[in-house]
């Protein structure tokens, strides 16, 4: 068979197109690959492109308003803190005793310390509490550190 060489050297006919188009989706891929490879992390360390992206985040970092994310944290008196503030110190015939902090008795303030201690145990074992007793804790200048309290179950 003979080669023919007509149509080897002749291309196909291309639509007509402005010059701007082409540069658009030239530029267009360009920044949609740059997002994609920023967004993956695909740059070399070391380049450009690397560094331009860690000085973008260092931006965001420090220049951050703190209001913009609301997360103060509260100041209140939480449910751990709660359980925390009351210490087993074990049992014997008399009832079980605890220790419970004068701090959480003090944060129910409009309570009588009475009050508060029931308050502060029937949350902690989710029941009805009964007291035998409460001995106040005091340190050397009379400052009430805690309460004594002893449980019969």
């Amino acid at each position: 068979m003979a080669e023919s060489s007509e149509l080897r050297d002749q291309s196909l006919p291309r639509p007509i197109a402005s010059p701007g188009i082409g540069m658009a989706r030239r530029a267009l891929r360009g920044v949609g690959r740059f997002c994609v490879r920023s967004i993956f992390w695909t740059y070399q360390r070391g380049s450009w492109q690397y560094d331009i992206i860690c000085a973008v985040i260092l931006v965001f970092i420090f220049l951050t308003p703190a209001s913009w994310f609301h997360d103060r944290p509260t100041l209140g008196l939480t449910h751990l803190r709660r359980t925390q503030g009351i210490i087993e110190t074990g049992h014997a015939k008399d009832g079980w005793h605890y220790i419970v902090d004068a701090r959480l008795v003090d944060s129910l303030a409009p309570l009588a310390p009475d009050y508060a201690i029931r308050t502060l145990l029937e949350d902690r074992f989710h029941k009805p509490v009964k007291i035998e007793s409460v001995v106040i804790l005091r340190d050397r200048n009379n400052v009430v550190l805690g309460y004594n309290v002893v449980l019969t179950r």
